[in-house]
């Protein structure tokens, strides 16, 4: 998995050029353009949640098993009717990108705070990471619940914008 606990993951509903570098950008665009319906949001500015910690990521995977496979530094999900994980490989990189499904993640997500009774609302979540941000002894607490929070929001941006939902590291 992952070396390094204190490394931050973002989550990002945009375009490929919103996290990769431009030429790299271009490779991911075109391979994922060949195997699914695929907008790279352009002209739109890209959401970026709040960082959570990596040590949430796994946890929630734990937790989530629809997202227990995904590869969170070369992850992202598309509006395709996937029913698993796939693999992408782009040229020119080593490891192939993990592709899944949006809505399925959505969701995924949605049973999991059913489960766990947590709020599924944006503006309920909205308060929720206010409150871990807020609360100095809270930073620790939690860090599948965190994760949760920010990665509900920006997949329900990267929903209602039409556009992919990246983890960047």
């Amino acid at each position: 998995m992952v070396s390094s606990p204190s490394v931050p993951l973002t989550f990002v509903a945009g375009s490929a050029r919103d996290v990769l570098s431009p030429d790299l950008a271009r490779s991911v665009e075109e391979a994922l353009r060949q195997r699914f319906p695929f907008n790279n949001g352009e002209g739109d500015e890209a959401y970026r949640s709040d960082e959570v910690d990596v040590r949430g990521w796994v946890a929630l995977q734990s937790r989530v098993p629809q997202i227990a496979g995904i590869d969170a530094y070369q992850a992202v999900f598309v509006a395709a009717p996937l029913t698993g994980i796939e693999e992408v490989t782009v040229p020119n990189v080593a490891d192939p990108f993990h592709v899944a499904s949006l809505p399925a993640l959505v969701d995924a997500l949605q049973q999991f705070a059913a489960k766990a009774s947590l709020p599924v609302d944006e503006v309920e979540l909205m308060e929720l990471a206010a409150k871990y941000l807020e609360e100095d002894e809270l930073i620790e607490a939690d860090l599948d619940v965190q994760t949760y929070v920010q990665l509900m929001l920006s997949a329900r941006q990267a929903m209602a914008r039409g556009q992919a939902l990246w983890i960047v590291g």
